[in-house]
C-alpha cells in the first residue's frame, strides 16, 4: 500500500513539472538583463569639476544610440538653453553661465542595446577680480561722429594679458575699413582707421570680454557693444601765417574766419613751472563743447591773479585738447583776429564765427593747425592722427 502511495506522489510531481514547463513556453519571456551594449553618454565637464569656464559650451555626447532628453539647470532650478544636434548624437549649451555658480546636467538616451541615463554637476570659476570696459564716445552720446573720431576702450583695471584683451575686441565696419588698435596706456587702447573715416560708414565695436582671462586673476566682467555712424567730413584748417581758418565740408569750402592763437613765448607758473603760450601745430579732434565754459589759468599752473592769469566764463567753447586748448568766441580779441596772436593758446573767433563753429562742430570733427613752430603731443587729447601709421600698428599688443 505504501509503495502505491509513493508511486502516485512521484507521478503527481512529474505532472506538475510538465505543466510548469508548458506554461513557461507559452507565456512572456523573462526580463532581459543589460548586455553591456546600452548607449554610452559622455558629459563634459566631468562630474564635480570646478573652475569651469562660463563661456565654453557644455557638451553632451552619446555613442550607440540617440539622446532622448538633456536638461541643464542652475542653482535656482532655471533651465539653461541648449541645442540638440539633428542626428541626436550630441547637445551643447547655447548661453553663457555665471561666475562661481553650480550647474547640473541630466541626460537620457536609447538604442538597440537599451536605455541609459547620466548626470553631472560642476562649478564655474570665480575670478579674483573683474574688469569693466567703458567706451569713448559713450554709447548713444552721440550716435553720429566726425571722420576723425578714434574709438577708445578703457578698462577699469589694467589687463596684464594685453593680447587676450585685444583679441576680445572686434570692430565691424560698413563699408570695410582698414584700421588698428593702439595701447594708449595700461588700461586704454584706441582704434582708428588708416585714413579718416569715410562719411556714412557704420561702425560696431564689440568688447566680448566676459569669461576671458585677462591675466593676474582678472576676468572680463561683461560683454558690451558700441554703435556709431560717421557723419560728414568737417575739417577746419588754421594757418598761423595767414591767421585764417578755412572750413570744408566733404571737401568743399564753406567758411573762412579770421583767428588769433597763442601769443608765443613762455611764462613762469607755480613752483617755477615753465608754461608755453604757443598753440601747437598738429591734427586735433573735437572732444566736447560748452555754451559757456568757465576757464581759469589755475588749471595749468598759472595763478589767476598773475599778470597774465585769468578766470573767465567763455562763450561757445569747443574743446580740442586735454591740455586746455579750445576753439571759442573771443569778443575781446576781434581787433587782433586775422592779424596777430594774443591768446594763451586757444583759437579765438569772433562771436558770430564762434557761434557757427559751436553749432556745427562736435565729436570727431577735425581741426588742423599748422605753422606755429611747436608740435602737438599725440597723447594730448585725441592726437591719434599725429602718429604715423607704421608706428600706430606697432602699438598693438598683437604685432
Amino acid at each position: 500500500m505504501r509503495s502505491r502511495r509513493v508511486s502516485l506522489l512521484v507521478s503527481g510531481l512529474v505532472a506538475v513539472a510538465a505543466l510548469v514547463a508548458c506554461s513557461t513556453e507559452a507565456g512572456s519571456p523573462s526580463p532581459e538583463k543589460p548586455d553591456g551594449n546600452e548607449p554610452k553618454i559622455a558629459i563634459t565637464p566631468d562630474n564635480d569639476a570646478d573652475d569651469v569656464s562660463p563661456v565654453k559650451p557644455i557638451d553632451v555626447k552619446v555613442s550607440g544610440g540617440e539622446l532622448d532628453d538633456v536638461s541643464m539647470t542652475n542653482e535656482a532650478g532655471k533651465e539653461i538653453a541648449g541645442e540638440l544636434a539633428e542626428d541626436k548624437a550630441s547637445w551643447h549649451s547655447t548661453e553663457p553661465l555665471g561666475y562661481g555658480k553650480n550647474y547640473k546636467v541630466k541626460a537620457s538616451a536609447s538604442g538597440k542595446g537599451g536605455k541609459s541615463t547620466s548626470e553631472s554637476s560642476f562649478t564655474t570659476l570665480q575670478p579674483d577680480q573683474t574688469a569693466f570696459p567703458s567706451f569713448y564716445p559713450p554709447p548713444g552720446k552721440p550716435a553720429t561722429v566726425g571722420v576723425g573720431q578714434p574709438i577708445a576702450v578703457i578698462f577699469d583695471k589694467a589687463p596684464s594679458d594685453k593680447k587676450a584683451a585685444e583679441k576680445a575686441l572686434k570692430v565691424t565696419t560698413t563699408p570695410q575699413t582698414e584700421g588698428g588698435w593702439f595701447w594708449w596706456d595700461d588700461r586704454t587702447l584706441h582704434f582708428r582707421p588708416h585714413n579718416y573715416w569715410k562719411p556714412g560708414t557704420k561702425v560696431k565695436v564689440d568688447a566680448n570680454i566676459y569669461g576671458v582671462d585677462l591675466g593676474g586673476g582678472v576676468y572680463g566682467e561683461t560683454d558690451r557693444s558700441l554703435n556709431l555712424a560717421i557723419g560728414p567730413a568737417k575739417i577746419a584748417t588754421v594757418d598761423d601765417k595767414t591767421h585764417q581758418m578755412i572750413v570744408t565740408v566733404n571737401g568743399k569750402q564753406v567758411k573762412k574766419f579770421p583767428v588769433s592763437m597763442g601769443r608765443g613765448g613762455n611764462v613762469k607758473g607755480e613752483k617755477g613751472k615753465n608754461i608755453s603760450l604757443v598753440t601747437p601745430s598738429g591734427t586735433y579732434v573735437a572732444q566736447e563743447k560748452y555754451k559757456v565754459k568757465r576757464m581759469t589759468s589755475d588749471s595749468y599752473g598759472l595763478p589767476s591773479d598773475a599778470s597774465l592769469g585769468y578766470d573767465e566764463k567763455i562763450p561757445f567753447a569747443v574743446r580740442i585738447s586735454n591740455g586746455g586748448i579750445f576753439v571759442h568766441a573771443a569778443p575781446w580779441s576781434v581787433a587782433d583776429q586775422g592779424r596777430r596772436n594774443v591768446s594763451h593758446g586757444c583759437v579765438n573767433l569772433s562771436p558770430s564765427a564762434g557761434l557757427w563753429f559751436y553749432q556745427n562742430f562736435g565729436y570727431g570733427d577735425i581741426i588742423t593747425i599748422k605753422g606755429t613752430g611747436k608740435s602737438l603731443e599725440p597723447t594730448d587729447g585725441f592726437g591719434d592722427w599725429n602718429i604715423p601709421w607704421d608706428k600706430w600698428l606697432e602699438g598693438s599688443a598683437l604685432n
